[in-house]
């Protein structure tokens, strides 16, 4: 009885590491991703970006509007082209023990002209949802809010 009971402490104390590691490693995997999903975003457009990182069931929500849901819905909703740049970057995650789900955060600017020497036309937060599958990371569901515009300064 002993004896078994010192193996399962054994065993636990030994995979426990392992877990963490597993949830360590996809954090960082998940913002790695999310880091190259909009590096791909600059060089490619939204639409190509976000469809190629979306999760064949991949989940887009957006305010006042209804749920934008799989690879083909989502290159439909975003534009195409233009001079327009939507950066952003991850500040942080969070990650399932098995390593297999994780979650990012972050933050984005809007520059409309592509001219990211200007102040950005808009600025927000976001979250995004991610499962690591046979292709690598792929965002199960993204959301983001915009900060409220700056107040203008009273005329004289």
């Amino acid at each position: 009885m002993i004896r078994t009971a010192l193996t399962i402490a054994a065993a636990v104390c030994v995979a426990a590491p392992a877990v963490a590691q597993d949830a360590a490693t996809a954090i960082e995997g998940a913002m790695e991703a999310d880091r190259a999903f909009a590096a791909y975003a600059r060089e490619n457009g939204l639409a190509a970006a976000f469809s190629h990182y979306a999760a064949e069931d991949g989940r887009v929500l957006r305010p006042a509007s209804d749920d934008i849901v799989g690879r083909d819905a989502i290159f439909g909703a975003y534009p195409d082209g233009g001079d327009l740049v939507l950066h952003w970057w991850p500040r942080g995650g969070y990650a399932s023990q098995a390593g297999d789900f994780a979650v990012t955060y972050g933050s984005w600017e809007f520059y409309p002209d592509g001219n990211m020497d200007a102040a950005p036309a808009g600025t927000g937060d976001y979250v995004s949802a991610w499962r690591l599958t046979d292709e690598g990371w792929r965002f199960v569901l993204d959301t983001g809010n915009s900060d409220p515009a700056p107040d203008t300064p009273p005329s004289e």
